[in-house]
């Protein structure tokens, strides 16, 4: 496997995401089923080729997954049942866009696989410490604090309005999601007398060079 740089892997972590966006921008009021299906089918091969991408470079996350399930479903959907499906993803792209992320978040614990969380948490935590309680409790809080802010932009993407389908989750995730992500860990370190991640990183590194 490659290493990848720090570009790339943001890259990585940003890339299953703009074409939910572009779709939702797309699916407007007054295009066909079959303009959805063309768009929901350009972002599947979109999906399948950042699917490719993450193979080679590093791993795909649950996201990549989940993103291009989206798409295959809705490209399926629209091509089988392009009157019934259309409207509906006219009125409610949104929708199934947050409803996806949700079941990103809350449905792998269910099943006994890693939080989606882990994919990222193990890029900055050494090896060691993957297995341990603490990190498993800290992930499995951030990954339930996810699921808990798509579950309500779900429920306000129900109601057609710029402010809940667009700005409330927009502010939800930016203004509370993504600084929660960043400084709880360290607030769950401190509060039970541990280092902060990059003191533990450290520790960890000199450990490994003494040894």
């Amino acid at each position: 496997m490659k290493r990848v740089t720090g570009l790339q892997q943001k890259l990585l972590y940003i890339a299953p995401f703009p074409p939910l966006a572009l779709f939702k921008i797309w699916a407007a009021p007054g295009r066909t089923p079959e303009s959805l299906l063309i768009a929901a089918g350009l972002m599947l091969v979109y999906c399948i080729v950042v699917l490719t991408v993450s193979f080679i470079l590093d791993k795909p996350t649950y996201f990549d997954w989940a993103v291009a399930a989206y798409f295959a479903i809705a490209a399926c959907l629209l091509y089988t049942m392009p009157e019934k499906v259309g409207p509906f993803l006219r009125e409610y792209a949104i929708t199934g866009i947050f409803l996806t992320l949700f079941a990103v978040a809350f449905l792998p614990p269910l099943f006994r696989l890693d939080p989606f969380t882990y994919h990222y948490a193990k890029k900055t935590a050494p090896k060691e410490f993957w297995d341990h309680p603490i990190f498993i409790n800290i992930n499995s809080i951030m990954t339930y604090a996810w699921a808990g802010i798509f579950a309500i932009c779900i429920a306000f993407s129900l109601y057609p309005s710029l402010y809940t389908r667009a700005l409330i989750p927009i502010a939800l995730i930016l203004g509370i999601g993504i600084p929660f992500n960043m400084r709880f860990p360290d607030y769950y370190l401190k509060r039970i007398g541990l280092p902060s991640r990059k003191e533990l990183r450290v520790n960890a590194d000199e450990d490994n060079t003494h040894k």
